[in-house]
C-alpha cells in the first residue's frame, strides 16, 4: 500500500518521469502556457513552483550562481557558449537568439521570477478542459498566474479594509444606479422630444389637409356661383327675348287695328 506517498509515477520510471517533468517546465517557462493531461499538469506544477522559488532566491547577489546551477541541474539545461556559423548567420547572432528565446535559466531569473516578488506561492494555475477524444484522458492547461491576480495580504486592519471595500462597492453600485437613471432620463427626454416632434408634424399635416379641403370648398363654391350666374344670364336673356316678341306682337296688332288711310285704300 502506498500510504503517505504523494509522488505521481505517471506510469514511467524515475529517470523518464524526471526528464518528462523537466521538459514540461521548460516549455512552460518558454511559452508561458502548455496544454497537457491533468495528471501531468498537476505533477509539473509542483516542479514549476519550486523553480520560481529558486528564481526568487537567486535575485540576491550572494546566492545567485548557486540557485542558477540548481535550476539548470533540475531542468537538465546545460549552458551553451559556442555557436558555429550556420546558413550565413554568425555565431553571435545565433547565441543572442538562443539567449533571448531558448535560455530557460535566464528567462526564469530575469523575466518570470521578478514578477512574483510580492507573491508567496501559487505561481501557476491549472484549467480543466474536459476529456480528449480517443483515450478520454482529462486535459488541462497549465499557465503562470498573471500580475493582476496577486492576492491582497491580510493584516490587523482587515475588517476596516473589508468595510472600505464594501463601501467602495456600494459607492460603485450607487454610481452605476445614478448613471442608469441619468441614461433612462435621457432616453425619456429623447422619447418626449420625438413624440413632440411627431405631434407637431401630425398637426402640421392636419392643418395642411384642412387648408386643402377649404381651398377645394372655395373652388366648389366659386364654380357654383359661376353656374348660378350663367343660369341667371340665360333667364334674363330668355325674358328679354320674350319681351321683344311680345312688343312685336303688340305692335302688329296695333297696326292691324288702326284705320287705313285714303292712300292705302286707293292702293288696295
Amino acid at each position: 500500500m502506498r500510504h503517505r506517498k504523494r509522488t505521481a509515477k505517471l506510469g514511467r520510471t524515475s529517470e523518464h518521469r524526471t526528464a518528462l517533468l523537466a521538459n514540461l517546465v521548460c516549455s512552460l517557462i518558454k511559452h508561458r502556457r502548455i496544454r497537457t493531461t491533468l495528471a501531468k499538469a498537476k505533477a509539473a506544477r509542483v516542479v514549476a513552483d519550486k523553480m520560481v522559488t529558486l528564481g526568487k532566491k537567486g535575485q540576491e547577489t550572494d546566492s545567485s550562481i548557486q540557485c542558477r546551477r540548481l535550476v539548470a541541474a533540475r531542468l537538465q539545461q546545460q549552458p551553451r557558449h559556442h555557436f558555429a556559423k550556420h546558413n550565413g548567420v554568425s555565431g553571435k547572432v545565433r547565441r543572442d537568439e538562443w539567449r533571448q528565446n531558448e535560455d530557460v535559466v535566464r528567462i526564469l531569473f530575469e523575466d518570470i521570477a521578478p514578477t512574483f516578488a510580492e507573491r508567496n506561492g501559487g505561481y501557476t494555475r491549472v484549467i480543466k478542459l474536459g476529456r480528449r477524444r480517443g483515450d478520454a484522458a482529462e486535459m488541462a492547461i497549465l499557465e503562470w498566474v498573471k500580475d493582476g491576480d496577486t492576492p491582497v495580504r491580510e493584516s490587523k486592519n482587515a475588517p476596516k479594509a473589508k468595510a472600505s471595500k464594501a463601501e467602495a462597492v456600494t459607492e460603485e453600485v450607487v454610481e452605476e444606479s445614478t448613471t442608469e437613471e441619468a441614461s433612462t432620463e435621457e432616453v425619456t427626454e429623447e422619447a418626449v422630444t420625438e413624440e413632440s416632434t411627431e405631434e407637431v408634424a401630425s398637426e402640421e399635416t392636419e392643418t395642411a389637409e384642412e387648408e386643402t379641403e377649404t381651398a377645394e370648398e372655395e373652388t366648389e363654391t366659386a364654380e357654383e356661383e359661376t353656374e348660378t350666374a350663367g343660369e341667371e344670364t340665360e333667364v334674363s336673356e330668355e325674358a328679354a327675348s320674350e319681351g321683344t316678341n311680345e312688343e312685336l306682337d303688340a305692335k302688329s296688332e296695333e297696326s292691324k287695328d288702326e284705320p287705313k288711310s285714303d292712300d292705302e285704300k286707293k292702293s288696295d
